[in-house]
């Protein structure tokens, strides 16, 4: 995860979907559905008490024009369709009474629209303690005047920001029995429209035309729909979000400025269903206003739904307020090519001075920790990153930690692309050095589906399972007692080389005194792994691999370091200084 995470509980609500009576024109159930009414914009007719109701109660303007016939509801009522409603005959007190359809609240299911406090009411706005939501100017002036309650139902969102029809992002309202939406553009008078709510609802074989009531013509055939493009995203505020889009597994990071300097920033991110989660930190605003430097982001998984995001911020002081957007799409960890897992490339980045670098290589977005010695007690040290144009990017200081002649420094590469980079750590008063290069590639990850390479001079039992599955290294082919490297590639993409040489055994085989056994908890990423032995003196090499079973978005980044630890732990690898600072 790069920079400070927030920490996000995804909950799911379902709503159960009711129909509330309306108390107008109710009339005697033995009445007949005749007085036939056909609309050629349709194609369909009106009749009856629903057509006494539509003609009392708005008619176009609040209900479209019909777009099914009647028929018989799942729930045995005679219903019918209009472009923005549902209407359904029940019996109340042995009368027939015509009922509204919860449309809003059906199109939303699953959605969470977060609750605001009482306000006072105004002529421009007005709350309603019923849904503590609340209705303001021209949303409450179409509410208020063409049916309230009794024809809208209370509102269960605020107003939000949503893609409609002509793909651009407008300004909508929920109601339990419709949609507003704000179209600036329009003439004054004419800017807020309800929802077709009902034509994305209604059953897709009752929309079918009917001939004008005689005319004795053939009803036409329903048209395949085109599927509706992907929703742009809309522009950020005063925020950049990097990278802008990505697959469940990314790692976004954020920056809002305008703020006040030295203010401290509110933050929270809004989901697609509009529930909000405040992070467990508020950031400080740098002398230009900006909180690039408190490196905020967030790591996803499979728990987080596909769809719009957005960070949020807010000036606790002047009030300024920032908006980023990303999305989120498809699964984590895209399947690998087993052709590259097996690749050595630590040969071809170099270190200088007393340092080394873990991962050595993974995809963009990854944290890198850089482990630096040999610098003065008491001297500054600063640290940068070369990129490949041979550029640098300073490295903040918060993200720096000396421990006496030791310095670690967190490594960000949010907004890097693929390429060879080297992490430098410089000591003011000495001038040491110490630098480690490493790669952002994809090459290595191997999620879900990826086939397991052929095993060289090895093997693992067994050679599948869940977390919690302890998988058994075994290999040969070594000279007795040479040293050797140890490399692990992991499923998100890690390349992590073990900071120190590993010895063979006195008879060239490795993983059998001690084991070489690795449990993979439940931060085990899903997808394949490979472990890697390379003899120093014969150069002869030990490639196995197994497979972690499990949804793709399963685990965490850093399960290889964990891996290495339970190494250490069990006296298979011996402790280094790296980890003792680490």
């Amino acid at each position: 995860m790069v920079g400070t995470s927030l920490r996000i509980v995804v909950r799911r609500l379902v709503v159960l979907i009711v129909l509330a009576a309306l108390v107008a024109t109710a009339l005697p159930g033995a009445r007949a559905q005749t007085e036939v009414r056909y609309f050629p914009e349709t194609g369909h007719t009106l009749r009856g008490q629903f057509r006494a109701f539509w003609e009392a109660n708005g008619a176009l303007a609040n209900f479209g024009f019909p777009i099914t016939e009647e028929y018989s509801g799942p729930n045995g009522r005679t219903t019918q369709y209009f472009e923005r409603a549902r209407f359904e005959l029940n019996e109340v007190g042995g009368r027939a009474v015509v009922e509204l359809g919860l449309l809003g609240i059906e199109v939303t299911e699953g959605r969470i629209f977060p609750k605001v406090p009482p306000i006072e009411n105004t002529a421009d706005q007005r709350y309603i303690p019923e849904t503590q939501h609340i209705i303001q100017y021209g949303f409450k002036e179409i509410w208020e005047t063409r049916g309230d309650v009794r024809i809208f139902g209370f509102p269960i969102s605020e107003e939000i920001d949503e893609v409609l029809e002509d793909g651009e992002w407008h300004t909508v309202q929920y109601f339990e029995r419709a949609r507003f939406e704000y179209w600036p553009n329009f003439p004054p008078g004419q800017r807020v429209l309800i929802s077709n709510l009902g034509r994305r609802l209604a059953p897709s074989d009752r929309v079918i035309p009917v001939p004008p009531p005689g005319s004795g013509q053939p009803a036409p055939q329903p048209q395949p729909q085109p599927q509706p493009a992907p929703a742009p995203l809309p522009p950020s505020v005063n925020a950049t979000v990097t990278p802008p889009e990505g697959p469940q597994g990314t790692t976004f990071s954020f920056d809002a400025f305008g703020f006040e300097a030295g203010e401290n920033v509110g933050i929270w991110i809004t989901a697609p269903d509009q529930s909000t989660f405040g992070a467990d930190f508020q950031a400080v605003a740098d002398g230009s206003g900006s909180i690039a430097a408190e490196n905020t982001g967030i790591g996803t998984d499979s728990s987080f739904p596909e769809g719009i995001w957005s960070f949020n911020a807010q000036g606790v002081r002047s009030g300024r307020q920032a908006i980023g957007y990303f999305r989120i799409t498809g699964v984590t960890a895209p399947t690998g090519d087993p052709n590259r897992l097996g690749q050595l490339i630590h040969d071809d980045l170099p270190r200088q001075g007393l340092s080394f670098i873990l991962p050595v290589a993974a995809p963009p977005g990854a944290e890198f920790i850089l482990i630096g010695g040999g610098f003065d007690v008491n001297e500054n040290v600063v640290a940068w990153v070369t990129l490949p144009d041979n550029t640098s990017v300073a490295v903040g200081a918060e993200r720096i930690v000396k421990d006496g002649t030791v310095v670690q420094v967190l490594v960000p590469t949010a907004g890097l692309g693929e390429g060879n980079y080297t992490a430098v750590i410089n000591g003011q008063s000495t001038g040491a050095i110490a630098a480690a290069a490493f790669r952002l590639t994809s090459d290595f990850v191997a999620g879900p589906g990826t086939p397991r390479p052929a095993n060289v001079s090895g093997g693992v039992s067994p050679s599948e399972g869940p977390q919690g599955t302890t998988f058994q290294v075994r290999g040969g082919g070594l000279r007795p007692n040479e040293l050797t490297e140890l490399w692990i590639t992991d499923p998100l993409g890690g390349y992590l080389l073990y900071p120190e040489p590993f010895q063979a055994e006195a008879d060239g085989r490795i993983g059998y005194n001690p084991p070489f056994d690795l449990t993979a908890t439940n931060e085990a990423a899903a997808g394949v792994y490979g472990i890697h032995f390379r003899g120093l003196e014969s150069r002869a090499r030990v490639d196995v691999y197994f497979t972690v079973t499990g949804p793709a978005g399963q685990g965490t980044p850093g399960a290889s370091l964990r891996m290495v630890e339970q190494l250490i732990a069990t006296g298979a690898l011996p402790r280094t200084e790296y980890w003792v600072r680490r």
